[in-house]
């Protein structure tokens, strides 16, 4: 901790050096003044974190320093020492800025008291400041953040849209019948695409959530259609791991109120993570049922069990349940974190919990009839 500054202001000698010696004893560095006008010089070449003046003196007294200390020494404790108080000069000394006044003759402990009280409140107002500051920065790196991050996604969703629009042209024969070997190229440009539009997606709804600024289509959607078509293409896309996606019953004529983007990118990313996390030639297992109003769909993956460890900062923002260096799995860990801000949204709930024997299991529970049939303001 920084040595405490003390100016002693007194024209009374031997008071003032009894006083600066007895506070260097006590550890603090101490400067003294003869009378006001030193004490201003002394101000405007150092800073010091504590005055002690008297009132009386002859030529400025103790109130007109106290009003130029004020404006030099903005947070210094200033503390006044008179043996004449009357009432009205201690209203005037607190008005002007003083932390306190002592009545002559005082014991040094009660100076000591004082002074002790004065500088506590000081660092605390010094802490307080350095904390609002901190936070200051801080909300601006996270709006630079929040704003690059914005601009980079909208920019990146130009040259995708070119990328999509080309390749189903290609894959639809607009250019003629592709051989073998073309089209299966073109195939692993649209599932790259797709990867990358889903990461996109991620960003601008990580952003729009951040900022509450995430609109919503109130619609009717039927949740079957989205499972299948979302388990159809994440299959396709990461043919390499040889994952089978099976469904263990039907949702046949399940319907809800939400918003189909986002609740596809909702299952998208759950699906996507199911498949990443889990091992070559293993199984995704995928149930949906309705009851009591709401819907639950459970996502299974039969290997990559996350550490428990783990299981309480995965809905972070930029956080994997592979935390390895390697990061073999990839993606930004926007995912989850997303998702669990889709259904909050929708007035639902979400879980993670181990699958035996080595697997995990995320459950999504959402209202059939929306964010208002859930209490929630859509």
């Amino acid at each position: 901790m920084d040595v405490a500054r003390l100016l002693i202001v007194d024209d009374e000698e031997n008071l003032r050096s009894s006083l600066c010696q007895a506070f260097r004893m006590e550890g603090y560095e101490v400067t003294g003044a003869a009378d006001a006008q030193e004490a201003l010089g002394l101000i405007q070449g150092a800073t010091f974190d504590v005055l002690l003046s008297d009132l009386m003196m002859p030529g400025l007294d103790g109130l007109s320093l106290l009003e130029k200390a004020r404006v030099l020494l903005p947070e210094a404790v200033i503390i006044l020492m008179t043996g004449q108080a009357t009432v009205e000069s201690a209203i005037r000394a607190l008005k002007g800025g003083a932390y306190d006044y002592i009545l002559k003759p005082f014991k040094l402990e009660e100076v000591f008291h004082v002074m002790g009280r004065g500088l506590e409140q000081q660092r605390l107002r010094r802490e307080n400041l350095a904390l609002a500051e901190i936070n200051r920065r801080l909300t601006e790196i996270d709006q630079i953040k929040s704003d690059l991050l914005s601009a980079i996604t909208h920019e990146f969703r130009t040259p995708l849209t070119i990328i999509y629009g080309w390749m189903d042209l290609l894959l639809t024969g607009q250019f003629g019948d592709l051989a073998g070997g073309t089209r299966e190229g073109v195939e692993a440009i649209g599932h790259s695409a797709r990867r990358l539009g889903r990461l996109i997606a991620n960003l601008l709804a990580y952003v729009e959530f951040e900022r509450q600024e995430a609109a919503f289509q109130d619609q009717v959607v039927d949740l079957g259609e989205i499972l299948r078509t979302t388990a159809t293409q994440l299959a396709a896309e990461y043919a390499e791991k040889r994952v089978r996606v099976e469904f263990l019953r039907e949702v046949q004529g399940a319907s809800l109120r939400a918003d189909p983007e986002k609740l596809a990118l909702l299952f998208g990313n759950l699906v996507e993570n199911a498949i990443k996390f889990n091992r070559a030639g293993e199984r995704i297992l995928l149930d949906a049922w309705t009851a009591d109003g709401a819907a639950t769909v459970s996502i299974t993956n039969t290997y990559g069990r996350i550490p428990p460890e783990r299981l309480s900062r995965v809905f972070e923002p930029f956080t994997q349940g592979d935390m390895t260096l390697t990061r073999a799995a990839g993606g930004l860990g926007l995912g989850l974190s997303v998702a669990r801000a889709i259904v909050e949204a929708h007035g639902g709930s979400i879980a993670l919990c181990p699958a035996e024997p080595q697997g995990t299991t995320v459950t999504v529970t959402l209202p059939l009839g929306g964010p208002a049939a859930a209490g929630g303001s859509g």
